[in-house]
């Protein structure tokens, strides 16, 4: 794992100092190497975390007669398999690595390479014969790669922090961005939240040449089809794609371990690493609060799959935490889970270099709630609209909320499901799960001068004749999953120079579980139904049957204790950006202090946003 960073121009020199600059504040994604290549009309600086070969595949990596230069962040886990195949081309190597094989590939099939790598990347070659530069990213977006135009040249980074020493990109606050953000708690697509810096999108390469830049998608999941013939079959080959793709995951010359909540997700991955033989040291990180605890299920987990488990209760420092966490992510990024996941990363990486996890399972196979609640709104619509939305808006609202986890509160579990209904009828075709919706938004931004719109995630996957479940699904994978989850991932585990791989995300398994219909993934009451009929001969029972806990905090209390004076400080008392409704703030925030409701989420956008903005704009 490690950071990228480069600059390519048309004429002139490129910039190096910006690109050691840029180098220089990735430390964290790479602190055991470093290495800068200037070249006529590009320079190309890397930064390494050695996981792989550890002693050889320095970077930039040069072919053989110079003509291309190679920096790369990821890791490409099928590098054995490939590199055999080009051997029997007539290539020879002179590491044991995955970069040089990565090149060769490259130069061997050109961007039709791509399609043949499983792995996790985002990379630049750089060609200095056709003066041509291309950019390439996994299929799932699971490393990330930011880019800007500067005239004719192009910057190009791993994180936004690694282009801010570039001169001449417009950093002016992008409010398109800004309403993604607070709609959904990240920015997705292409955006970020400045202007002039973009994303290269999941899935997607990008060519550079004379000036003039060409994007193109090389990969999409594919659409849901028909039931297949036999469950048996379809657990046969889900459990044979689970083996083999935490089989290459396991490589790996330094120390390897997962994490392990207790739930069916981990456990799934923990299983398949023990059917392989190997030893493995699992990580927890436990919460005095019951109600956000899961350790007790994982430590049961653990003895069950005889793992070296270590487990760590913490008390959550938030305020010692706070800064470091959002300044991670080099734009307004308001998914609390952050935060453990910043401990449980810090955890695994006293003892591993290397940490397997079960992201993906609740998107691919219809883990979350909401998917469930969507199925159960259809059932609903037989009751006319304007009286479907005023029993659901009403009928709770005047209830007071606890502050216990929303998966232990039939409250608050009502609420969200109005909430749905409500963001729904709004935007239809925002299938998204909302902190505000697109009614709140269009309130928070009334001081800009921007349009505010639905959004519209449903025609890019061509889902328009998927079913509204499967809807809802794909575009989490399209988006949540690209944007919120695996960036949440990538910025705390690099936070701590600690590699996480991700079986569930291999792309075989994407694609097998894209193309499953919604009767494989819930059936009745039953969510992941596929994954806990295929491993219910190899898991306990209570692993099986038990629902999804999820990575919480408790937003509610600290709004109203540790984190009230920091909010009022820094939201109501500093620089104010001058395109949000202030006392559209100021009025959920009395509600929130008032405990009638619970508006954890909403603040912690807006906690996150005002703390982005005053130390980094203002």
């Amino acid at each position: 794992m490690c950071g990228i960073v480069g600059h390519v121009v048309r004429e002139g020199v490129p910039d190096t100092d910006a690109v050691k600059s840029g180098m220089a504040a990735m430390l964290h994604r790479g602190p055991d190497g470093e290495g800068v290549v200037q070249m006529p009309l590009a320079c190309l600086g890397h930064r390494r975390l050695s996981i792989i070969d550890v002693a050889g595949s320095p970077q930039p990596w040069q072919s053989s007669n110079g003509r291309y230069t190679l920096v790369f962040n990821g890791e490409i886990y099928n590098y054995l398999e490939l590199r055999s195949m080009l051997e029997k081309e007539g290539y020879r190597f002179q590491s044991r690595g995955d970069t040089e094989v990565l090149l060769a590939m490259f130069i061997h099939e050109g961007t039709g390479c791509l399609n043949k790598l499983n792995g996790m990347f985002a990379f630049a070659v750089w060609d200095q014969v056709e003066r041509k530069l291309l950019l390439a990213r996994d299929r799932l977006g699971k490393k990330p790669l930011y880019y800007a135009t500067i005239g004719s040249s192009l910057a190009f980074a791993s994180e936004i922090g690694g282009l801010r020493g570039f001169m001449g990109i417009d950093t002016t606050i992008d409010l398109h961005a800004a309403h993604d953000y607070f709609a959904h708690q990240f920015i997705g697509r292409d955006r970020s939240i400045y202007r002039g810096i973009k994303k290269l999108q999941a899935g997607n390469y990008l060519e550079y040449a004379d000036g003039r830049i060409i994007r193109s998608r090389y990969w999409s999941p594919p659409l849901p089809g028909p039931s297949p013939e036999k469950l048996q079959n379809s657990c046969e080959e889900l459990k044979m794609l689970v083996d083999d793709a935490v089989r290459l995951r396991l490589r790996s010359d330094v120390p390897v371990g997962c994490f392990l909540s207790g739930g069916l997700d981990s456990s799934v991955v923990v299983s398949s690493i023990r059917r392989h033989g190997a030893d493995v040291q699992s990580f927890t990180v436990g919460f005095r609060d019951a109600s956000f605890d899961e350790s007790i299920q994982a430590g049961k987990a653990a003895q069950f799959f005889s793992t070296h488990h270590r487990n760590r209760i913490v008390e959550m420092d938030v305020l010692a935490t706070l800064d470091k966490t959002i300044n991670a992510f080099g734009e307004p990024f308001a998914d609390p889970s952050a935060l453990p996941m910043d401990y449980l990363c810090q955890h695994a990486r006293e003892h591993v270099t290397v940490a397997l996890s079960g992201d993906g399972v609740d998107e691919l196979f219809g883990g979350y709630r909401r998917y469930f609640a969507r199925r159960l709104m259809q059932l609903t619509e037989i009751i006319p609209r304007r009286l479907r939305l005023s029993f659901f808006m009403n009928a709770f609202s005047w209830l007071p909320e606890n502050e216990t986890y929303f998966g232990y509160s039939r409250l608050k579990q009502m609420k969200l499901f109005s909430r749905l209904m409500q963001a729904l009828d709004e935007s239809p075709r925002d299938p998204l799960a909302q902190v505000f919706t697109l009614s709140e938004c269009r309130a928070l931004f009334a001081e800009s001068d921007i349009t505010i719109n639905g959004f519209d995630y449903l025609s890019e996957p061509m889902l328009e004749n998927v079913d509204p479940v499967s809807r809802m699904m794909l575009a989490d994978v399209h988006n949540y999953l690209v944007d919120d989850i695996l960036v949440k991932v990538d910025r705390m585990s690099m936070k701590h120079s600690l590699e996480v791989r991700s079986p569930f995300l291999d792309y075989r398994i994407v694609e097998f579980a894209c193309r499953l219909p919604l009767e494989y993934k819930i059936r009745g009451s039953v969510q992941k139904y596929l994954v806990r009929e295929c491993y219910r001969d190899l898991l306990p029972g209570d692993i099986i049957k038990r629902r999804k806990h999820g990575f919480a905090v408790p937003l509610a209390g600290w709004f109203r204790g540790i984190l009230k004076p920091v909010f009022e400080s820094t939201v109501f008392d500093t620089a104010d950006p001058g395109f949000l409704n202030k006392k559209m703030i100021q009025q959920i925030w009395n509600e929130h202090q008032s405990g009638h409701f619970d508006h954890g989420f909403k603040l912690w956008c807006l906690l996150v946003f005002f703390h982005w903005y005053c130390h980094t704009v203002h």
